[in-house]
C-alpha cells in the first residue's frame, strides 16, 4: 500500500508543470476626477502620496451661496408644512359636515388642501435640489486609493466635467498582468497558483490566477492573464511560475 502511494505521488508530481511567466504590477483602478459643477476651490484636504478611503472628501469648492439657498429652502418648507397642516385640519372638519354644507364650499376647501399638498411637495424637492448642489461642491474618493497628483490650488476657478483636478489609483488592491508563451494555452487555467518574486527581492509570494485573456498577442505570441493581490506598488515588475497540472 505504501509503495502504491509513493508511485501515485510520483506520477502526480510528474504531471505538474511550472510555466514561466513575467509580470507587471498595475492598479486595479486609475482615475482622473473632475467636479460635476464649477466653482472656486476653497479647501484641499489631500496631497500626492496620501492614502484615502472611499468616501473621503478630497477637495471642496466654495458653497456659501448654495448654503444660503438651502437654508431658505428649508424655511420655505417649514412655512409650507404649516400651511398644509392648517389646510388638512380644515379639510378634516369639512368632511365631518359635508352633508350639511353647500357643494361649492367643500370644493373650495378641497382645492386649497390639494394646493397645500403640492406646495409642500415642491418645497421638499427644492431642499433636495440644493442639498444635491451642495454635495457636488465636495469631491470624494470613489474607492480606497493613493493620490497620484493634483492639478489645482486654493482660490482657483474650476470648470465642470472637463477639468481634472485629482489623479488617483486604487490601493491596496492591485493586479499582476502576467504573460506566458502561447504553447501553454490549454494548460493554464483560472485558479492555478502563481509563485512569483518582485524584481530585486528574494521573497517568494503566491496568488491565484483570476482571469485569462481570450486572445494571443500577435507581436509577442504571448497570452496575458490577471492575478489580483494586495500591497504592491504599481510599476513594479518581476517573474514567476504558474503551477499547471
Amino acid at each position: 500500500m505504501r509503495a502504491f502511494l509513493i508511485v501515485l505521488l510520483s506520477v502526480s508530481m510528474s504531471l505538474a508543470e511550472d510555466i514561466y511567466a513575467s509580470f507587471d504590477v498595475y492598479a486595479m483602478n486609475e482615475s482622473k476626477l473632475a467636479f460635476e459643477i464649477g466653482g472656486i476651490v476653497k479647501e484641499i484636504k489631500i496631497k500626492p502620496s496620501d492614502k484615502v478611503k472611499k468616501g473621503d472628501i478630497l477637495i471642496r469648492l466654495d458653497d456659501t451661496s448654495e448654503q444660503i439657498a438651502l437654508k431658505n429652502a428649508k424655511n420655505e418648507y417649514a412655512l409650507a408644512r404649516l400651511a398644509y397642516e392648517n389646510a388638512k385640519s380644515k379639510m378634516d372638519k369639512f368632511k365631518q359636515v359635508q352633508s350639511v354644507i353647500d357643494k361649492q364650499s367643500f370644493e373650495d376647501i378641497s382645492t386649497s388642501y390639494k394646493q397645500a399638498q403640492l406646495n409642500l411637495s415642491k418645497a421638499k424637492l427644492n431642499i433636495e435640489h440644493y442639498e444635491n448642489i451642495v454635495a457636488k461642491k465636495s469631491l470624494k474618493a470613489p474607492y480606497d486609493a493613493i493620490i497620484a497628483n493634483k492639478f489645482t490650488d486654493i482660490g482657483q476657478g474650476i470648470a465642470p466635467i472637463q477639468q481634472a483636478v485629482i489623479e488617483l489609483f486604487s490601493y491596496p488592491e492591485v493586479k499582476l498582468l502576467i504573460s506566458f508563451d502561447e504553447k501553454y494555452l490549454d494548460k493554464v487555467k483560472v485558479g492555478q497558483n502563481y509563485r512569483f518574486k518582485i524584481h530585486g527581492s528574494n521573497k517568494e509570494q503566491n496568488a491565484k490566477i483570476s482571469l485569462i485573456y481570450p486572445s494571443i498577442d500577435i507581436k509577442t505570441r504571448k497570452i496575458f492573464a490577471e492575478i489580483y493581490t494586495k500591497d504592491l506598488t504599481p510599476g513594479l515588475f518581476g517573474e514567476g511560475f504558474i503551477e499547471a497540472k
